[in-house]
């Protein structure tokens, strides 16, 4: 039996299909299986697969009847892999050759259960490298305010899954939900090295599904504050969704509650990795704060959350244009900035 299992959902994924599986199948190592389960497709992902699987004997299919979804389709899935390493990985991104061989001796030699890595964001729009916190200190702080662990970037010991699996409960960000509650029981970092390029597809998410989104979102933020011993009022909680929420913050006070709630959680950790990370969300809450003007770049330059997370002159710059367009958070002007690199 292979070490690594590599699990690839794929749901009428044909036009990028054969690449990301290509992309799996030149590792510099062989000792793995690709598990593919093909989610009741109707394009012609199914016969793409099962060429794959003639051409290649690590190739494995499975072949779902009728469209599950991708929580049952990769629940399905890891009951099939063999390996002691689970590997994620989607139908249209691609794996850089040595992925596995490097990402398994990194977590071996920092004795670590699940880790992400790094990844390049291409397709739509310029691409660029995503580098989320690496420790393990910094990855739980910041796991409070979102997921911080690039899905088809994981790679596990197969414990990690036979204790934790994903839940319909939490569909639309099933990941989140999974390593938060992981974090409890295992070790958990991300890789400093991009190992994997992460396809950007065109088409806005609708408004309905967004909505839909934020709403567990804000339930797993909960969930993960009161596991790691957090017990915020009703006003901090509601401050704390507003670091990460997607929408401006349009009131000065809001403003200075984030802050203050901020200050609180920075003081409650004592690794220098975590309150880097705590204090970097006053950067992104002054990003949502746009719509404030001056007021938002005044409040960013007195904080001392500023210098705390070390954030350079480049943040204010940023801030300071933001201040003078008074952008909205869900225009289309602040998303393409978001796309040039604004860290938000």
């Amino acid at each position: 039996m292979p070490s690594v299992s590599v699990v690839m959902p794929v749901h009428n994924g044909a036009q990028y299909l054969r690449a990301a599986i290509d992309s799996v199948l030149m590792q510099s190592t062989r000792d793995f299986e690709l598990v593919i389960v093909d989610d009741g497709s109707t394009d012609e992902s199914r016969a793409i697969i099962e060429q794959a699987a003639r051409d290649d004997a690590r190739v494995r299919l499975l072949a779902l009847d009728a469209n599950v979804g991708i929580i049952g389709a990769l629940n399905a899935g890891l009951d099939i892999a063999g390996g002691e390493w689970i590997a994620r990985m989607d139908a249209d991104d691609l794996c850089d050759p040595q992925r596995l061989k490097r990402q398994r001796a990194y977590l071996e030699a920092n004795a670590l259960d699940l880790c992400g890595t790094w990844f390049t964001e291409f397709g739509e729009g310029p691409a660029r490298t995503v580098r989320w916190p690496v420790s393990e200190p910094a990855v739980r702080a910041a796991m409070l305010f979102q997921n911080t662990l690039c899905h088809p970037t994981v790679m596990a010991r197969r414990a990690v899954f036979d204790a934790y699996r994903y839940q319909e409960s939490h569909r639309t960000v099933e990941d989140y939900d999974l390593w938060s509650r992981a974090l409890v029981d295992f070790r958990i970092a991300n890789m400093p090295e991009a190992l994997l390029r992460y396809r950007r597809h065109g088409g806005q998410v609708s408004t309905v599904r967004r909505d839909q989104m934020e709403a567990v979102n804000r339930r797993i933020r909960e969930e993960t504050l009161a596991r790691q011993g957090f017990r915020p009022t009703e006003a901090q909680l509601r401050f704390h969704h507003l670091v990460r929420e997607s929408r401006s913050i349009t009131q000065i006070a809001d403003l200075q509650g984030v802050e203050a709630w901020l200050l609180a959680l920075h003081e409650a950790h004592e690794d220098p990795d975590a309150r880097r990370v705590i204090a970097t969300q006053w950067l992104r809450a002054c990003i949502r704060a746009a719509p404030l003007g001056l007021a938002m770049l005044r409040a960013w330059r007195a904080s001392p959350l500023r210098g705390l997370s070390g954030a350079g002159s480049r943040a204010t710059l940023d801030l300071g244009v933001l201040s003078l367009l008074r952008l909205d958070y869900r225009s289309p002007l602040f998303a393409g900035l978001r796309r040039l690199g604004l860290s938000a």
